[in-house]
């Protein structure tokens, strides 16, 4: 169904950093212009409407429906507009349900990945972070809810399932178990996935039990946000460890997992951040032989007590040392990839070609749906949702050449 005969058009909206509030509000914006042009109704719901519902309800008297995190407003809409529309002369019909009403959403193939969430909420309070103050408390998924969305992922045609939270590495359920038993029982599944991956493991929660967990089930991908490596900058925004630790940390990782992937976030500029911690992150990242990382400018949260702290950088001085330490890490993470050239992998093919002289696109093990580089695949003609052993042949940046052959193929 085209977007011109949407019915509704719904807004998912970002709270956690300045730049993603700004878009959000930008897209209510044409949203408004779109929707009302054709006489649909327009929804806001996610997270900026969860902390600034008030606020925003009374600057955009246009939007007609706001929801934040609690979607049942938006269910009960849905509903009603599907019997508007089934009781119209000519209508679908009451059989028809929800199917009546049309949203705004493009078509997309069937996902080769999908992401299946087992955790909401942090009660780690991080001086700079919103989540708590959006999202509350932490609260695991149960796991009969986790095996439930993730059947229906795979039964959609989803070869990977990629688990997300905020703290995913600290997930358990009393009386039934704690991620081994939840990555076991997620790999016994029919029909099985091809890979587990895990995001956002805090770094004070990757023990020996989970490493060797994910040995056992995931891929040799681990994604840890460390944030800083100056001792006192951590300690500033409400964390442990340090430049140090974190060495030793990411050695067991690849002790458990050779050969393993390694993705990170960091924060420049925070409050009292001198220019010596601004060179202790720079040392270590190049240091750490990361894969990648999301390297941010301290963008102050209204509520967090990092926004009232003294010693706050000036934006220009935080933006220049997160582009000095973005280059570095480019430059770490191109070492990285470059040092794959030869090496036999899967590819998880994402837009396959009916060409034997095409280009398919894939990733690796190795790199995430969405965030991380791709693989340029040559060599056979493949389909979407295809494994193709392959060769390395070389790196751009962070994206891999391959031509598929070599042992299993």
């Amino acid at each position: 169904m085209p977007a011109d005969a949407a019915s509704l058009v719904i807004v998912n909206t970002c709270g956690f950093i300045d730049a993603a509030k700004e878009e959000s509000i930008s897209a209510l914006l044409d949203a408004v212009e779109y929707a009302h042009a054709r006489g649909a109704r327009v929804a806001a719901v996610g997270c900026l409407i969860e902390r600034y519902r008030e606020e925003l309800a009374a600057e955009l008297p246009e939007v007609d429906l706001w929801c934040g995190l609690d979607w049942e407003p938006l269910l009960a809409e849905l509903r009603e507009a599907a019997g508007r529309e089934g009781s119209r002369p000519g209508g679908p019909g009451s059989a028809a349900k929800l199917s009546a009403v049309t949203v705004a959403v493009p078509r997309r193939a069937r996902p080769v990945s999908s992401y299946v969430k087992i955790s909401d909420g942090c009660d780690r309070r991080c001086a700079y972070c919103a989540i708590p103050l959006i999202k509350g408390e932490y609260e695991p998924v149960a796991a009969a809810e986790v095996l439930r969305a993730a059947r229906a992922a795979l039964a959609a045609g989803a070869r990977e399932l990629v688990l997300v939270g905020q703290d995913t590495s600290r997930w358990a359920q009393p009386g039934w178990g704690g991620l081994e038993r939840l990555l076991a029982e997620l790999r016994a599944l029919e029909p099985a996935p091809l890979w587990l991956r895990l995001l956002y493991l805090q770094p004070d929660g990757v023990d020996d039990a989970l490493l060797t967990a994910l040995a056992r089930h995931a891929v040799p991908y681990v994604d840890i946000p460390l944030q800083h490596a100056s001792a006192a900058v951590l300690r500033r925004m409400g964390r442990s460890g340090d430049g140090e630790a974190y060495l030793e940390l990411l050695g067991r990782v690849r002790a458990a997992l050779p050969g393993a992937a390694v993705r990170s976030t960091f924060i420049a500029g925070f409050p009292g951040e001198t220019d010596d911690d601004a060179d202790e992150l720079l040392a270590f990242v190049r240091a750490a032989g990361l894969g990648a990382a999301g390297v941010f400018a301290y963008d102050a949260q209204q509520g967090t007590p990092a926004a009232d702290m003294p010693g706050q950088v000036p934006p220009e001085l935080a933006f220049e040392r997160a582009a000095q330490l973005g280059e570095a890490i480019d430059e770490a993470a191109s070492a990285f990839w470059a040092g794959l050239a030869g090496r036999s992998v899967d590819v998880l093919v994402e837009r396959g070609t009916s060409r034997a002289d095409g280009v398919s696109v894939g990733r690796c093990a190795l790199q995430a749906p969405d965030i991380d580089g791709r693989v340029m695949l040559s060599g056979r003609p493949s389909r979407r949702g295809d494994l193709v052993r392959a060769v390395v042949t070389g790196s751009v940046g962070y994206d891999l050449e391959a031509v598929a052959g070599g042992p299993g193929s």
